[in-house]
């Protein structure tokens, strides 16, 4: 079918599973030729963060891992991994030469992406049957994807329903109004509060947090990307402080812990900063109102330009060894 052809990323419809009722919102990727694939988000605040990054052209690319989904993509038989080719082997699967070997993973926050649990497996042919009708229907006719041009939040959503004494399946159009995710530092007053007595300086610095393309192999646990915490000087460059830290016991655990690192980074400098520069988010809000209290100044920029060349620079001596 090849519905990246003629559907873009951004033309998403919901599915809305029987069993657990949940609802998957499903974005066709391939219109850029770099990927095919089908990704089902898994309910209404994977699908804002969705849309946050496809709002923030400067984001780094490998926030798409923290966003939970399953994919189902399409590549090259060499790209496909071992466990799965051996798995269509069995099912004597022999596709045409080219991207058309499909591969399904399911992605969990931090997490190397890995085949789904049983739960979403048994869900996941119902997703694609519902895909593949609106796909067939949007080749002749997109417009009823988006019923309601004027309203961002309302969605087409694929539903079943008892008719007759048979079950069918039917479009809906519902709001899904945006969902955000709230984060609540680990942060005591002690901890924030010795911060006022450390020296003032006229340093700035930049703070933030990137996933490292490494994974770390665990033979007890599942497989994960571990985080690198740092801290950088904006004039020089020079790299004040760093933690390397997993998503234990989840993603969003991790990311609530991050504002205590950076503040006992600043400790172990014992000198306190004019300011401090962050590009994410979540990141800010969490420290901007702590850091005020001990009159350091937070500022919320785009691009850090000091810290991303300190982070390629150890992706680089990294890549060496």
């Amino acid at each position: 079918m090849a519905p990246w052809s003629y559907i873009s990323e951004t033309d998403i419809f919901g599915v809305k599973t029987v069993a657990n009722a949940n609802t998957y919102f499903i974005s066709i990727m391939g219109s850029a030729e770099e990927l095919s694939a089908i990704s089902a988000y898994e309910g209404p605040l994977a699908l804002e963060q969705f849309w946050e990054l496809e709002e923030e052209p400067m984001v780094e690319p490998e926030r798409i891992l923290v966003i939970p989904h399953i994919m189902l993509s399409f590549d090259y038989k060499k790209n496909i991994d071992d466990l799965q080719k051996d798995l269509l082997k069995k099912t004597e699967y022999n596709a045409v030469k080219g991207r058309s070997w499909p591969e399904l993973k399911r992605i969990i926050p931090g997490l190397v992406p890995a085949i789904p649990g049983d739960q979403h497996l048994v869900e996941f042919p119902m997703i694609l049957e519902q895909v593949i009708d609106v796909c067939s229907r949007a080749k002749k006719d997109i417009s009823f994807i988006h019923q309601d041009e004027q309203d961002d939040d309302i969605y087409l959503i694929r539903e079943q329903a008892g008719k007759g004494g048979k079950t069918v399946w039917f479009d809906n159009y519902l709001q899904v109004p945006p969902e955000k995710v709230t984060y609540k530092p680990g942060i005591s007053e002690e901890d924030a509060g010795s911060l006022r007595f450390l020296k003032k300086t006229s340093e700035v610095l930049q703070a933030g947090y990137r996933m490292m393309p490494t994974p770390v192999r665990d033979s007890t646990n599942p497989d994960y990307f571990p985080f690198v915490v740092m801290l950088t000087d904006k004039k020089s460059g020079i790299i004040e402080g760093f933690e390397l830290i997993s998503p234990s016991p989840d993603y969003h655990s991790m990311v609530e812990k991050i504002p205590l690192s950076i503040i006992n980074m600043i400790k172990k400098l014992k000198l306190k900063p004019m300011s401090i520069e962050i590009s994410n988010g979540k990141l800010y809000e969490m420290l901007e109102p702590i850091l005020r209290k001990s009159q350091i100044n937070v500022k919320f920029v785009t691009v850090l330009v000091s810290l991303e060349e300190a982070f390629e620079g150890m992706m680089e001596n990294m890549r060496k060894k």
